[in-house]
């Protein structure tokens, strides 16, 4: 990477300058270019370039989606966050790091670290997140504070920790995660530094690797959700370091589900394949249920990559495991599979499969066991399922149902866009009028 090191750590878009190997001046030219074969005339100079990166300004809509193109960005991703951070900054090295207690913890500390980079001119918390803050402090205990500046780590704080983790997944399962990212990131950084700095027992040493792996996995979900792909991978990646680190093989492939299928969705089908092959490990030595969630997974991914042979056999085995799965033994983190979850993968799998008539049930089987995140993608996914049959009337009506938990306040960014795939689908009606309301209504969300 070319650069300073610190240049590059002062703004999200010096570090990508730097990955370029571009100046400001250079940078500036490249943008003006790349504007002109968009037919944008654009004015950007060295000296704009040197106030977006000192924070006194930024970049128009139209100059941002010049950027986004030049940088080949998707626009869900750049519209999901405001500028600079849907910037690809930070390139993560991680996974070339051996796979050993130091190298675990000195990547659980720089993504901690990037949390709390200096962010000159932008206010990045807002809303229910900004309130969160104030409500964690205020409930903060002490002990917490204390743990992480070289005190005794003892089993009722990481007790605590482990309550703050549980909070935030209910929260993220009923509105979407993009609310509590910082949140999230905040616990992050409390469990590093109690590894880093706290005096610890072997036995709790191994619960604070188990929590970082949790809400590493819970942060790359709610990135993944928000369409941040590049950082979910990042915490995904130190989820499965802390997971092996803390000898979780359920963690693990917990983790390895979540990775395949963003992998999957990215078009990275041999990578998403070579994932789920991973998680298949330690089938032997992880409960029913989480046998249950890598079968479901992996019929995601085979269907994906047009293996519908071995996604059919993949979901036998899913409902299998399921039904032998004890509730009993199940860890907090798999309490979001269950039937609803796989017939929603039974739903999709169907429809990729060209059996819409047979996804319909399935899908209309899922949404109502549904948490409200969750509803909201599904509720498009039968959209789409009604479309194929040729149910008119179901597919508006289950487009509704999706756009109305979102003005509702569900946020998660997945929702929008399956309802985009669904508007898209409307194309040959676009001149009924109920159609064109329908389409409207989802083209507002992406303003």
């Amino acid at each position: 990477m070319g650069g300073r090191p610190d240049e590059a750590l002062h703004h999200p878009l010096a570090y990508v300058r730097a990955r370029l190997g571009q100046g400001k001046t250079k940078f500036a030219e490249a943008v003006r270019l790349h504007g002109r074969a968009l037919g944008c005339n654009l004015a950007t100079t060295r000296s704009t370039i040197f106030k977006w990166e000192r924070g006194d300004h930024a970049p128009d809509a139209v100059t941002q989606w010049v950027i986004a193109r030049m940088l080949e960005i998707p626009d869900s991703a750049r519209t999901s966050v405001p500028w600079p951070y849907w910037l690809p900054a930070w390139e993560d090295s991680s996974h070339a790091a051996p796979w050993s207690r130091t190298a675990t913890l000195e990547s659980l500390t720089r993504l901690a670290e990037r949390a709390s980079m200096d962010r000159r001119g932008f206010l990045s918390i807002g809303g229910t997140a900004l309130a969160g803050i104030g409500a964690q402090w205020a409930t903060a205990d002490p002990a917490v504070a204390a743990a992480t500046t070289g005190d005794t780590i003892t089993p009722a704080t990481v007790d605590r920790m482990s309550e703050r983790v549980e909070s935030l997944r209910a929260m993220e399962q009923e509105t979407g995660g993009s609310d509590y990212l910082d949140s999230a990131r905040t616990d992050l950084r409390l469990i590093t530094r109690m590894l880093d700095h706290g005096r610890y027992t072997e036995a709790t040493e191994q619960r604070l690797y188990t929590l970082a792996a949790e809400i590493c996995c819970l942060l790359g979900w709610m990135s993944y959700d928000a369409s941040l792909h590049t950082a979910a991978q990042q915490h995904y990646t130190a989820a499965l370091r802390s997971a092996r680190t803390a000898g979780d093989d359920t963690l693990g492939a917990h983790t390895l589900c979540f990775m395949a299928t963003q992998a999957a969705n990215q078009r990275e089908q041999r990578a998403a394949v070579s994932l789920m092959d991973a998680a298949e490990t330690v089938r032997s030595r992880v409960p029913a249920l989480m046998r249950a969630s890598v079968a479901a997974h992996q019929t995601t991914v085979y269907s994906k990559a047009g293996e519908n042979r071995k996604a059919a056999a993949a979901l036998n085995r899913a409902f299998d495991a399921l039904g032998r799965a004890d509730t009993s033994e199940t860890p907090a983190y798999l309490t979001w599979f269950g039937e609803s979850q796989l017939r929603s993968t039974e739903g999709r799998f169907l429809l990729l499969s060209g059996q819409a008539s047979q996804a319909t049930e399935a899908l209309e089987r899922s949404v109502v066991q549904s948490a409200p995140r969750d509803r909201a993608v599904r509720y498009g996914t039968l959209a789409l399922a009604y479309q194929q049959t040729g149910d008119l009337d179901g597919a508006l009506d289950a487009t509704h149902r999706a756009a109305d938990l979102i003005d509702d306040g569900i946020r998660s960014q997945r929702s929008v866009e399956r309802l985009q795939e669904v508007s898209r689908a409307f194309a040959p009606h676009r001149h009924e009028p109920r159609v064109q309301e329908a389409s409207e209504r989802i083209a507002a969300f992406a303003t």
